[in-house]
Parts: C-alpha cells; sequence; structure tokens
C-alpha cells in the first residue's frame, strides 16, 4: 500500500498556554474549522492551530509562548499500531537534512509540522525516506 501526502497550505501556529488556560482553550476551539491539536500535560497546554484562528484568539492568551509560519506534512494512511520505526525514519530523514520537526499523532494520522521555510525541502526528504519505508512497510504485512 503506498503511503500518500496530504500537503495543505495552511500555516500553523504552536502555542504554549498555562494550565490554568485549558478550559478557555477548549472554549476557544469551538467554532474553528481547521486542524487542531490540543495538549495537556503535567506542566503545559500545548495548542497547534490555524495563524488565522489564534489571531481570532489571542488576545484570550496574554501569558501564551508562540511558534507560527509551520505547516503539516500528513501521511494520509493509516499505519497499523504493530508498524514499528515510521517516525523514527521520516525523523532521520529529516534531521539528515538539517529541518526541525514537531511529531503530532492521533489514532490514525501520523503528522509532522515543519517551518515553512523549510518545507519544500521536508517534502524531498520525506518522499525520499517513504520509498525505503514503503519496502520495510510491506515487508510487516
Amino acid at each position: 500500500m503506498p503511503i500518500n501526502l496530504y500537503l495543505p497550505e495552511t500555516l500553523l501556529a504552536v502555542v504554549s498556554l498555562r494550565l490554568d488556560d485549558y478550559a478557555a482553550a477548549l472554549d476557544s476551539m469551538g467554532n474553528a474549522s481547521d486542524f487542531i491539536s490540543l495538549t495537556r500535560d503535567k506542566d503545559e497546554v500545548t495548542l497547534i492551530i490555524s495563524e488565522s484562528e489564534w489571531a481570532r484568539i489571542a488576545l484570550r492568551f496574554p501569558m501564551a509562548q508562540v511558534q507560527t509560519g509551520r505547516r503539516m506534512i500528513v501521511f494520509d494512511t493509516v499505519l497499523d499500531f504493530t508498524v514499528v520505526g515510521f517516525i523514527a525514519e521520516i525523523s532521520r530523514a529529516l534531521a539528515e537534512a538539517g529541518i526541525s520537526i514537531l511529531n503530532v499523532s492521533t489514532y490514525t494520522t501520523d503528522i509532522v509540522l515543519v517551518h515553512e521555510s523549510k518545507f519544500d525541502a521536508a517534502v524531498v526528504a520525506v518522499k525520499q525516506a517513504l520509498v525505503t519505508l514503503h519496502f520495510t512497510y510491506l515487508s510487516q504485512q
């Protein structure tokens, strides 16, 4: 099964919020229509949201730390939980190309976020890695 890429043009903001901002962040996302990821751990809340949606809600979060200009490379396939090393290989290929990433995974989707200035180079590196991974993935079936 080939692993296709979905490459939306949406620019994303990666936002660090205080734990106290969790409920307000949830409330703020009710009308958003683009990709959103909200993660809470013991120290912070991380929100990944389109830059346009962030601009709409940013004033509610004056203590936020924000990194903008990120784009997604979405692996448009469902990888079984038994597949080992997929993201490690993608990460390795991008590291060798000098490209920093933020990895996001959901139950059925794997995504890497890269800075827009490195996006084209990242896509090339990922496509090269997928050639090798395709054979590895097929051998695990």
